[in-house]
């Protein structure tokens, strides 16, 4: 097994801050790109004119924090999806994915509650 250096993590890139999850309802191309691109343009302007870390004690702590609010949105995504079948109905065949979407939820919902446990 390879040690915590070693691990290949996936590329990501800070200034998306619009989340896919929002852009898929925008039909035209265009402007999702025209979204993302006010996304980085924001991201860029509160980069710049923000203090570092405000009123965190530490940078670390303050990244942590926002990934386990942005996990908390995955999780009630997640689990909104989770819930289709109690009020819609989807393709056949589509069912799997709807419980795999509720069974991520909960494994989500376990994640932010270690990193706001170990905070």
């Amino acid at each position: 097994m390879p040690s915590r250096n070693e691990l290949i993590l996936p590329m990501w890139n800070e200034a998306h801050s619009i989340r896919e999850t929002t852009l898929q309802y925008i039909d035209d191309p265009v402007d999702r790109f025209a979204a993302r691109r006010f996304g980085q343009l924001l991201f860029d302007l509160a980069v710049e004119t923000s203090r570092e870390n405000a009123g965190e004690a530490s940078a670390t702590r303050a990244n942590l924090r926002a990934a386990a609010e942005d996990l908390r949105y995955l999780e009630g995504y997640l689990g909104n999806l989770g819930r289709t079948l109690e009020h819609a109905s989807v393709k056949q065949g589509e069912e799997v994915l709807v419980w795999l979407a509720g069974r991520l939820a909960l494994r989500v919902g376990d994640m932010v509650a270690e990193i706001e446990e170990r905070l």
